[in-house]
């Protein structure tokens, strides 16, 4: 049995940006855990408890959500709504079931939760419409909600602001997005809280046509919602993007991120939106997903964009800014807080692939939870190790229902952010009961309900920054002077 709440050991590195995924240097050493506000990222693991009902070990796909309001959380996992207690004295996190009477039936979970109101979505899918809930107050009251994309797949859900003006049909302060994949992707809008929702918009060009990852609202009201499997300006190549909406979800454009070559396996990309503005007076965009390399490796990366995804910066790879260096990654979960911090919370492994596809039946990983952080806009990057124990051993197969390998984690994790700025990721642990460190022979069964929540180190609100304190210079024997020190006596 692996332990459930457990404080980590951390890797980190500092490392400069590089174009076309050229190798970054690397350096490593050991950390020791910090209070929160400066210094490297610290983090606790917290599984849910067995007792509190059947779904904690059936969490594979979880979502997670911080409302600002009242600093609570709120996980989906299966049917099931957990809220999230941060004791941040304690630190340690107290779960607690709030499932919603109206969505004890989906075929693919789901949540989202608008910070700055606490509105959180729960459910899933249920063919061509989504079984949902509504709740304001952190799910001790929930009201039922029929979105119903026509697309009966993969569902991805959002709340956020309107556009400034807001739309003519707009009620209340916040807009709300389903969307669904199909053999396009579609996305159904609801500009009354939830009351109903408007037939679901394709993009007219049918720029990305593919699994997709998290719906995000910009403070500006601008929608993203990131794609594996877009077309450039020309066509004539498949690419990593997305699609936009600056109408409030009444129209959607496609987008591609130069030379982000569509993989030709793995899982979704995701995307987070800074929270305030930047020099160019734009909310700035970040999208990360795991780029195909050569021998079966799929390196974690990330890309930033100031224009509203029209131009994108050069690629940055994360794969060696922890050592030793990461293979494959996958579940890429973005969060973003003041307009140059971010981090992307991964599923790494450093086992060598040796040609052999990570995300199909007979590769044999040890995965790991890793974090990495910037605080300068992307100029450098540090990279966190989450986990000491391993969340899976094997492949993570994105097979689907066709697939004939592992499949208890699912297509994807989620990450969100508290108001001062800590990262809270919700990931499913495939090793609690069934591997750990030593039995890299025995295959991940579980999928555990987790969650990782930053407990020291910087985040990404500056205004939560605190100042090291430096302890002070000892005296030396016989009130002789220190060597090199200069201050009076």
């Amino acid at each position: 049995m692996r332990s459930r709440h457990a404080s980590v050991a951390l890797v980190a590195a500092l490392v400069v940006p590089a174009a076309a995924f050229t190798p970054l240097v690397a350096a490593s050493g050991s950390t020791t855990a910090t209070a929160f506000g400066s210094g490297t990222p610290t983090f606790i693991n917290s599984a849910a408890p067995q007792a509190l009902d059947g779904n904690v070990d059936n969490a594979g796909e979880p979502s997670v959500g911080v409302d600002w309001t009242t600093g609570a959380g709120l996980y989906q996992a299966d049917t099931s709504t957990y809220k999230l207690a941060f004791d941040n004295t304690a630190n340690s996190v107290t779960w607690s079931d709030v499932s919603s009477p109206f969505s004890q039936f989906n075929l693919d979970p789901i949540l989202a939760t608008y910070s700055k109101s606490g509105t959180t979505a729960a459910g899933g899918d249920d063919g061509a419409c989504g079984v949902m809930s509504l709740t304001h107050d952190d799910g001790a009251s929930w009201q039922p909600t029929l979105p119903c994309p026509v697309a009966p797949d993969h569902p991805t859900v959002g709340i956020g602001a309107f556009t400034n003006p807001a739309p003519p049909d707009a009620i209340g302060t916040e807009a709300m997005y389903v969307c669904q994949q199909g053999f396009v992707d579609e996305c159904s809008y609801s500009h009354d809280g939830g009351i109903s929702w408007k037939p679901s918009v394709i993009d007219p060009t049918l720029t990305c046509v593919s699994l997709f990852g998290h719906v995000k609202i910009a403070p500006n009201g601008t929608t993203y919602t990131p794609d594996s499997n877009c077309s450039d300006p020309s066509g004539s190549q498949s690419l990593v993007g997305g699609f936009v909406s600056t109408d409030d979800g009444v129209t959607l454009q496609g987008y591609g991120i130069p030379n982000a070559t569509t993989p030709s396996d793995g899982f979704d990309p995701s995307i987070a939106v800074a929270q305030d503005k930047n020099a160019t007076g734009n909310f700035r965009v970040w999208e990360s997903w795991s780029a195909e390399q050569k021998n079966g490796d799929y390196h974690p990366v990330i890309s930033w964009s100031d224009d509203n995804a029209k131009t994108w910066a050069p690629i940055v790879d994360l794969s060696s800014t922890t050592s030793p260096a990461i293979t494959a990654a996958t579940f890429e979960s973005a969060v973003a807080g003041d307009s140059g911090r971010a981090a992307v919370a991964y599923l790494g492994t450093t086992t060598p692939t040796n040609g052999k596809d990570p995300f199909a039946s007979g590769f044999v990983g040890v995965w790991n939870l890793y974090v990495s952080y910037t605080y300068d806009g992307g100029a450098t990057w540090q990279t966190v190790q989450v986990t000491t124990n391993p969340v899976q051993i094997g492949e993570i197969d994105a097979g689907g229902t066709t697939t004939s390998g592992q499949r208890n984690l699912l297509d994807f994790m989620d990450a969100s952010l508290t108001k001062d700025g800590r990262v809270v990721v919700a990931y499913a642990d495939g090793c609690i009961n069934s591997c750990n460190a030593g039995s890299a022979s025995s295959q991940s069964q579980d999928a555990w309900a987790t969650v990782a929540y930053q407990t020291g180190g910087e985040g990404l609100f500056a205004a939560a920054d605190t100042t090291p304190s430096i302890a002070p210079t000892p005296k030396p024997a016989h009130g002789k002077k220190a060597h090199g020190d200069k201050r009076p006596h």
